[in-house]
């Protein structure tokens, strides 16, 4: 089974892309999908995190309220840390055993989506990795667009996941999506063609 990891950064197209894969029929182990998971129904990391981080963390009905928990976590590299020492390992036991059932089922590829697949070294999971890049001040201003962030949440934010360009050094396929959509899918036909080639001659 080929696993490809996914990656990109705030604000860069990344869900897009993940959602093209999904039509066409290659599943998608998503990273922020399992994390939130994580922090709604599972006891041991709840009580973790509410161990590291204090009760504060909690909404009105005693869930982790996960944007508390990000503004503690995006200004402070050691907190930020701490957290990802809590989380990370259940999110790649999860992953795997989402990969394991995919593979019993007789899926040939998966795609794991993770956000911070370098800075938490998932890359050790997956078989190739894609990014998905656009320029930073690209990015920054589709972020500004989106979301409701000051420019320094969103300048905190993007340093949080490690820089595009330097990901886009250590990836084994870049999808350019600074330009239009058309373009964009134009890049992913022929990348996944490659692979799907690829695939034939390494079974043949």
């Amino acid at each position: 089974m080929l696993n490809i990891g996914l990656t990109g950064g705030i604000g860069s197209g990344k869900s897009t892309v993940a959602q093209w894969f999904i039509k066409q029929g290659v599943p998608v182990l998503d990273a922020d999908k399992t994390v939130h998971g994580l922090l709604q129904s599972d006891a041991i990391t709840i009580s973790k995190l509410i161990e590291e981080f204090g009760s504060d963390i909690l909404d009105e009905n005693r869930q982790i309220d996960r944007n508390r928990l990000g503004k503690r976590v995006f200004r402070d590299v050691n907190a930020r840390k701490r957290l990802e020492r809590i989380v990370h390992p259940r999110v790649v036991e999860c992953m795997n055993e989402e990969k394991e059932a995919l593979r019993a089922t007789g899926s040939k590829v998966c795609v794991w989506d993770v956000p911070l697949l370098f800075e938490a070294g998932f890359e050790r999971f997956v078989d190739e990795v894609w990014v998905v890049w656009i320029p930073r001040d690209l990015q920054i201003s589709r972020v500004l667009t989106r979301d409701k962030l000051s420019l320094g949440e969103v300048e905190a934010r993007i340093a949080a996941q490690g820089s595009l360009d330097e990901k886009r050094q250590r990836a084994d396929v870049v999808i350019d999506n600074s330009g239009n959509e058309s373009e964009t899918v134009s890049q992913l036909e022929d990348h996944w063609g490659k692979l799907l080639q690829r695939q034939e001659v390494n079974h043949s």
